[in-house]
């Protein structure tokens, strides 16, 4: 028997979760609580008229009565349960409210090295490198090489593994130290794993499995293993499609209507609204304090946050001015509730999320707005986000864009954690359905592709820059299609981005003079809009400019965008693109 012990690099790390613990009552609960509404009952009668074990009805009363909406009362030959107000009140209502106990505790975890994988501490234990080393002086060990970027792990996939079903996530206190570094003992026998959770991906598994073959037979106890690299985000596969409430009106395109739709989210807004603006111009905010300010007397909480772009100069600039403005605010005496964000989140995306109407409905919009810092003269192209499924992925993101460069979870990352909790929560919206799917950074290469393999008769293409990059990333793409089956693209920008941008025009249209794909440069009105379509139902409104941006593998949350999947939606957008726009 060939026994050899494997050291997998991981990540611990241990955090104070507060959170309201309780399950949602179940439909025969509450049938059980409306009978006893109805007339006092005891627990034999309820079995019988329920078909249910006794036993089971017993337990389904303890709970209620836990809850205040049941009690006990004797008459003459034994106990009844009756319902008391407050259940009587209860049982009225479409479902029954839960009655949460809040709670407060430390939870450990860890995240294995090679796959990003979350566990809770216990599941996968971990040991300090010296104490594994001194354990290496008479054991066989494999050291598999921790990487060289750390995957420290999305909050929300944190809180989902340490969590469990029945609590809700409320808050986690603010911690900036980091994650220590651990390695976990895995022993392999005779090439099969002992002892490893079943949650374990079969990545990891493999990759333990070919640590333990490294080991030679004789010689020396201890041996170092390098793992492969982790696959690049535009070589994972997608997840699923949402099918996701989303009707053709929720495509927000031209200036006047990204005006309108913001200062609807900003008089509409009844708790939180939350701009993400790559660029804070100080005219343009000050053009829309007033109306900020007006929400925030109402008891709207206003977060205001700005990433980067490509020119640094601009950024170092909307700096500046975050400085200068944040000055501004704290000098006056009627702005406590607008807080505008000091950091960068290092993120090109702009999108809002707020409530509106009831508390439990949340609304969203991604796209291409510069929400504090544009004219909304230009070309916009945005999606509404109605569907509380894809407003949750969205608000997850808004979570990891507030840890900074740094990756601390702050006290603003927990506020966001609990926001994506309760959009969780929210109810579905009735009408229309499309599959949808969030795209993050380099996720956006994977839909050229698809357009370029798919598409049957046209691909159409909107793209604010046009850089040295547009070529490998659209044009030749393209070409491809045009070539295979002769499928017509058309493609338009609004500036010659850079140095080399004039010369990577220049060079596409004689690329494409003979060839179905045309490009044309758009100037009235100015051309800002990120789209990707192709025939007549895919669509993918984007803050990422498909002619000049290379989105790395390294910052996912670069760019954000939305692909939608309806019938008629490219066709909806292209011609209501064209119909206002002159090139």
């Amino acid at each position: 028997m060939t026994v050899v012990r494997v050291a997998v690099p991981v990540l611990r790390g241990k955090r104070r979760f507060h959170y309201d613990k309780g399950r949602p009552w179940s439909v025969v609960e509450h049938a059980v609580l409306a009978a006893l509404a109805n007339k006092p009952c005891r627990a034999s009668e309820l079995a019988t008229d329920s078909c249910l074990p006794r036993r089971l009805v017993v337990e389904l009363l303890v709970r209620l009565m836990r809850a205040g909406w049941v009690e006990l009362a004797h008459q003459g030959d034994g106990v009844i349960f009756c319902a008391t107000a407050r259940g009587k009140a209860a049982a009225l209502q479409d479902d029954l409210p839960i009655v949460p106990k809040r709670m407060s505790r430390y939870r450990s975890f860890v995240i294995d090295q090679l796959t990003g994988t979350i566990y809770r501490a216990r599941e996968l234990p971990s040991l300090e490198k010296h104490v594994i080393e001194e354990r290496s002086k008479t054991e066989a060990i494999v050291w598999i090489d921790p990487p060289e970027r750390e995957l420290e792990g999305d909050v929300h996939d944190i809180v989902g593994s340490l969590l469990n079903d029945d609590e809700h996530f409320i808050d986690v206190d603010a911690a900036g130290d980091r994650l220590v570094r651990r390695f976990a003992l895995v022993t392999v026998r005779n090439k099969q794993i002992d002892g490893l959770t079943k949650r374990a991906p079969e990545t990891l598994r493999e990759q333990i499995l070919k640590a333990a073959e490294a080991q030679p037979k004789t010689g020396s106890t201890v041996t170092a293993f390098q793992a492969p690299p982790p696959p690049r985000l535009d070589e994972l596969p997608l997840p699923e499609p949402i099918s996701a409430s989303f009707a053709h009106d929720d495509l927000v395109l031209g200036g006047d209507a990204h005006r309108a739709i913001f200062d609807e989210f900003i008089r509409r807004a009844r708790h939180r609204l939350i701009v993400h603006s790559t660029f804070i111009h100080p005219e343009k905010f000050d053009e829309w304090l007033p109306t900020l300010i007006e929400a925030a007397h109402r008891g709207v909480r206003i977060d205001i946050l700005w990433g980067e772009s490509d020119d640094k100069e601009e950024v170092n600039k909307t700096r500046r001015d975050v400085i200068v403005l944040r000055a501004k605010l704290s000098q006056r005496g009627d702005a406590e509730g607008v807080r505008l964000h000091s950091f960068s989140t290092t993120s090109h995306s702009k999108f809002l999320i707020a409530d509106q109407g009831r508390p439990d409905r949340f609304v969203g919009v991604l796209g291409s707005c510069n929400w504090l810092s544009s004219g909304f003269h230009s070309f916009e192209a945005s999606a509404r986000l109605r569907d509380p499924r894809v407003l949750r992925l969205l608000a997850e993101q808004l979570v990891e864009l507030s840890r900074g460069e740094a990756g601390y979870w702050t006290e603003l990352t927990s506020e966001f954690q609990a926001l994506a909790s309760r959009i969780a929560q929210a109810p579905t919206p009735s009408g229309p359905k499309a599959q949808v799917r969030l795209v993050l950074g380099a996720a956006h290469k994977h839909f050229v592709r698809e357009a370029r393999d798919d598409a049957d008769r046209e691909i159409f293409v909107c793209s604010h820059r046009f850089g040295t990059g547009g070529r490998q990333a659209v044009i030749v793409p393209a070409l491809a299609a045009a070539e295979a089956r002769n499928v017509r693209t058309q493609v338009y920008y609004g500036i010659a981005s850079g140095k080399g941008g004039a010369r990577a025009v220049a060079d596409a249209s004689k690329t494409t003079f003979d060839a179905p794909l045309k490009v044309r440069p758009v100037h009235n009105p100015r051309l800002h809009a990120k789209m990707l379509g192709w025939d007549d139902d895919h669509l993918l409104v984007t803050s990422q400019n498909w002619l000049s941006a290379d989105p790395g593998d390294i910052d996912p949350r670069r760019e954000i965008g939305l692909y939608i999947c309806s019938a008629g939606i490219g066709r909806i957008a292209r011609e209501r693109f064209l119909a206002v726009c002159s090139t």
